[in-house]
């Protein structure tokens, strides 16, 4: 039995997997490099020396540093989403439970993954990779909107997909700015920011979801009268004359 064959597929499939296994430690390598010091600051030399391989041999897997970075923050990017929205998915969360799931899920990524999440949320000067974190971040706002169009119809009574859109942005905003916070002061707990950013959060869109709206979103058919704006303004004018 000749069995030449069988060797020579057993071969390429070893060669497969040494490959996979290199990349796999570049990228382990480089997400910690990137992490601590930036992209613009990093050069491939840090990266292989980091990994304990030639800069040739990272040539063999990415054509730049850039593309590097970039299959990095695609993989962070992604599972932080997956993340964020397997969790406030499920069947069984609503409301403010939504919220909390998903805000917990995101921070938990944020402390198993500092240096991953640092990548995509970092200032840098690379007008591509600066394109391509603006990229992520649309995706992000696009999932979170995503969730909130899980709640019940009648909850977004006069609500239109771009005010959808405007709560996400802030959501997203606020939740990358919480996160970077964090990072600059770990003594904090997880869930101290879970309960801040829901508690902030929720306090307006609770109100939004019972129908009230301000200014302009007031006029759109809710029937919700400007009372606390009507306050506010007494407030501010003089009194009758003594």
């Amino acid at each position: 039995m000749d069995n030449t064959g069988k060797a020579s597929g057993t071969n390429r499939r070893r060669r497969r997997l040494r490959a996979e296994e290199r990349r796999e430690s570049i990228l382990n390598a480089a997400n910690t490099v990137f992490g601590q010091s930036g992209y613009d600051t990093v050069r491939i030399d840090d990266v292989a020396a980091a990994a304990g391989i030639s800069k040739a041999l990272i040539y063999e897997h990415f054509r730049s540093k850039q593309e590097l970075y970039a299959e990095l923050m695609n993989r962070a990017a992604l599972e932080m989403l997956d993340r964020i929205v397997s969790a406030g998915s499920q069947p069984d969360a609503a409301g403010v439970e939504r919220l909390e799931r998903g805000a917990r899920a995101g921070f938990m990524f944020v402390a198993e993954k500092p240096d991953a999440f640092q990548m995509f949320v970092r200032d840098v000067t690379d007008p591509e990779v600066a394109k391509q974190q603006a990229a992520l971040r649309r995706g992000a706002v696009a999932a979170m909107v995503g969730l909130m169009e899980m709640e019940p119809a009648d909850t977004r009574t006069g609500l239109e997909r771009r005010n959808l859109e405007q709560l996400a942005e802030m959501v997203v905003g606020g939740f990358y700015a919480l996160s970077d916070w964090w990072l600059r002061n770990n003594d904090a707990d997880a869930s101290e920011l879970v309960s801040m950013m829901v508690s902030f959060m929720w306090l307006g869109l609770g109100r939004m979801q019972e129908g009230e709206r301000w200014g302009p979103l007031s006029l759109r058919g809710n029937n919700v009268a400007d009372a606390e704006h009507d306050s506010h303004e007494r407030l501010a004018s003089p009194g009758p004359p003594v």
